[in-house]
């Protein structure tokens, strides 16, 4: 660009200067010594030279040469005014006399009234010619500034040269063309009137040469500036800006920097696009024309296209930089390409990357990018997208594109997108970081209203937490996992969680929860080491210190609870499962369940809500406590009230049954009351019945024990009470207990043996009754004191 200015100034002036030495040698032809006889002159002409003349001046103080002018003819017209030159070389030396500018004119006139001088015909311009080179050398010629136009007119009396003709540049750098030429010495003015065309090469290879267009081109050499109106277009290899008024700022006579209204710039190279637009915009060049910046102010916006996604780019203010990449070509140049580097947006910054269609691939959500600053970094090669990141507050949403994807916002201190192969996502990162997820309608499982309307859309989903990663299924831009730390929480409706960490597998919609892990609904929480949610079904599973608590359902049939309804029902263990909308709880592992003061113990308990059951195996112990007011039982004789009355029942097996109110303990069963201690192969216990008055009791009602059944009671004083039976039925209502099948006995460790058909023990006020075989007397053996 440096030369292109350069031939501008240096035509004009050498214009200028062709005119006025040859009008300085109109006035003093007559003196001229070295002038040539000149023949008769022919008619209608005032006078002739022919034969050829030169003109010399040498410098008076250091006699370097100053001008030589040659021309093959000179005469004067009809006109006396007027002076026809033909056949006229010129050359014009610097003031060391070192070089000198070529110029040569086939024909020229000079009207001597009003000080124009006008040449028809072509000028040709050679510039810097070393003084030792001939100028009509071709070769050398070629390694010059050349300049070619015609129908210049020269003002002597204020030195402004002008042409409405084309002008055409040759240098060894570039070239070029106009339509209508002015130059003003006075204020060094260059003006450029139409079509203006220029292409400056530089010392790379021709495909680098920066081509620029222009309606107007006004060159203020005073000020080292380039005025290109109403319109302007630039160009460098696959780098395209149009602007409609432009300002080029040269820098020691190298080009600085482009200054441009309403700008559109563009990029297009293989399968990558990249237009950049602004209200206003600068561009900057290094010292070889290399653009390496670009600065986008007011409504900023630059839009990358590659493969997989189109990004558009927009802010208040955009920065573009570039990086310089060469590659060497076959004829040892070098070919360097400007790539686009880094983009930044500042001021209502918005990067909106929409998924573009491709064989074989559903369409990912667009993500939409918001922040006060943010930086777009490329690949080298200027071709992909690396990474997209902020430094303040910001919001990236993504907005669904098929009907079964969910619309997601995050909001984070500042966060980073890090881009894989074909510029796909591959990484996403933010810090304190809350996300809101709207799912589709079609993803509540919830059944429909009693208008029969399907159920709507279920509540939102929100996250909290310090540190958010996400991972993207390769060459898909579709999240693939979440994973997020540091103070986690969770929300969704009724269903609330915390963790230390947690770790969202988002094909399985599966969420897991590490470290002081806690889930929370409307049904009741649990805490564990870890805890894994299936967020489409709603399972969960926990392991590691298992505590939970289900509150009482208001809902549910009466009667689903072995322990008790009204109170919430809490466990402890090291494992939990729960299953079809937690109707189905497992907890495997050193279990305790509780519920008030009921409680039991298992290495497993498997509880089915609809089915109204609970399975409990591996040194299974029950411990129910009476409550005598709902019941409305009253035993022989009652236990103070302070003092309440458990039944512990230990068994490796119980199955219960909440429509039936009946336990069943097998494996060999243990059940103490009351000092009381029954065993036998089988129990059977039945809880007391709830009514509608009282639905939360949970006191055993009576129970039958089967198989070597023995009943064992503590009378004190030493004093013991062994009865055994193959079949025996226990009463809580009378606290007695009825023997019957094999050979019922009972044996007293003070008064003795009683055998009989059936034995009834009453254990609160300590009788017994016996009924004998049908055929036999009952027998009852004393112990003598």
């Amino acid at each position: 660009m440096r030369r292109i200015s350069l031939v501008f100034s240096i035509a004009a002036i050498l214009i200028a200067v062709l005119v006025g030495y040859t009008y300085k040698l109109r006035r003093e032809h007559t003196h001229r010594r070295h002038l040539a006889a000149a023949p008769d002159i022919k008619s209608g002409v005032e006078g002739a030279a022919f034969g050829g003349w030169s003109y010399t001046r040498d410098d008076p103080q250091t006699n370097r040469p100053v001008v030589r002018v040659f021309a093959k003819s000179f005469k004067a017209t009809q006109d006396p005014a007027t002076f026809e030159l033909l056949g006229l070389a010129l050359k014009l030396y610097d003031k060391t006399a070192a070089s000198y500018t070529y110029v040569t004119s086939n024909h020229a006139f000079f009207d001597e009234r009003t000080g124009v001088m006008k040449s028809d015909g072509p000028v040709h311009i050679v510039i810097n010619m070393p003084s030792d080179k001939d100028a009509e050398d071709k070769k050398e010629q070629e390694k010059r500034v050349q300049v070619v136009t015609s129908g210049v007119n020269y003002e002597t009396k204020n030195g402004k040269a002008a042409t409405d003709q084309a002008a055409s540049f040759v240098f060894p750098a570039g070239g070029g063309q106009a339509v209508g030429v002015e130059y003003d010495p006075t204020t060094k003015t260059l003006h450029l009137k139409s079509k203006i065309a220029l292409d400056w090469i530089g010392n790379g290879p021709v495909e680098n040469k920066l081509h620029v267009e222009s309606g107007d081109l006004i060159y203020k050499e005073a000020e080292q500036k380039i005025y290109l109106s109403p319109w302007s277009k630039m160009q460098r290899l696959t780098t395209t800006i149009q602007a409609q008024n432009s300002v080029v700022a040269l820098q020691d006579g190298v080009l600085h920097q482009i200054d441009s209204d309403h700008p559109v710039g563009s990029d297009d190279r293989d399968n990558r696009h990249v237009a950049y637009s602004a209200e206003k915009m600068t561009a900057f060049f290094d010292e070889n024309g290399n653009m390496v910046q670009i600065v986008g102010d007011k409504d900023a916006r630059v839009v990358s296209s590659q493969a997989a996604a189109e990004t558009v780019l927009t802010g208040d203010k955009a920065n573009l930089l570039f990086a310089l990449t060469g590659e060497q070509q076959g004829n040892g140049q070098v070919k360097t390409e400007s790539d686009l580097h880094l983009v930044t947006a500042d001021g209502h910054a918005v990067a909106e990357s929409k998924p573009l269609p491709a064989p074989g691939v559903l369409p990912s959500e667009t993500r939409i990018l918001r922040s006060e600053h943010i930086e777009l970094e490329m690949r080298p090669g200027g071709r992909e997208v690396r990474e997209i990141r902020t430094s303040q507050q910001a919001q990236l949403e993504f907005k669904p594109n098929r009907p079964e994807q969910v619309h997601r916002i995050l909001d984070a201190s500042h966060l980073r997108i890090l881009y894989g192969e074909n510029s796909y996502v591959d990484t996403f990162m933010g810090w304190n970081v809350a996300t809101h997820t709207d799912k589709p309608a079609a993803a509540n499982k919830a059944p429909a209203g009693k208008d029969g309307k399907p159920a709507g859309p279920p509540p939102p989903a929100l996250t909290w937490s310090d540190v958010m990663t996400a991972k993207f299924a390769p060459g898909t831009n579709q999240i693939a996992t979440i994973d997020q730390q540091g103070n986690f929480r969770y929300q969704e409706g009724a269903r609330k969680a915390s963790a230390k960490k947690a770790f969202l597998e988002q094909t399985v919609n599966r969420i897991t929860l590490t470290d002081a892990a806690k889930v929370v609904d409307d049904t009741g929480s649990a805490t564990a080491d870890r805890i894994v949610m299936n967020q489409a079904n709603g399972d969960m599973d926990a392991t590691g210190h298992v505590l939970s608590t289900h509150a009482p359902d208001k809902n549910e049939k009466p009667g689903t609870s072995m322990l008790d309804a009204s109170q919430p029902m809490q466990a402890k263990a090291e494992n939990m499962q729960t299953r079809e909308n937690n109707t189905q709880i497992l907890y495997q592992g050193n279990v305790t369940m509780w519920q008030g003061a009921n409680r039991i113990s298992a290495a497993k308990i498997d509880l089915d809500r609809e089915a109204q059951s609970l399975h409990a195996t591996g040194d299974v112990v029950s411990e129910l406590v009476d409550n005598k007011d709902s019941a409305g039982d009253t035993p022989a004789k009652a236990a103070p009230a302070d003092a309440p009355v458990y039944t512990t029942v230990k068994a490796p097996e119980l199955v219960y049954r909440d429509d039936t109110r009946r336990a069943l303990y097998t494996g060999g069963a243990t059940l103490l009351r009351q000092g009381m201690m029954i065993t036998c192969k089988q129990l059977e216990a039945f809880l007391t019945p709830k009514t509608a008055q009282s639905n939360d009791n949970s006191s055993l009602h009576h129970a039958f024990a089967d198989g070597s059944v023995m009943v064992f009671k503590v009378l004190g004083n030493n004093r013991k009470r062994t009865a055994t039976a193959e079949h025996g039925e226990y009463f809580t209502a009378d606290d007695k207990v009825v023997l019957n099948g094999g050979s019922p006995q009972m044996v007293d460790s003070v008064k003795g043996t009683t055998k009989g058909r059936e034995l009834v023990y009453y254990s609160g006020d300590d009788h017994l009754l016996v009924q004998g075989e049908d055929k036999s007397p009952a027998f009852t053996r004393m112990k003598k004191r």
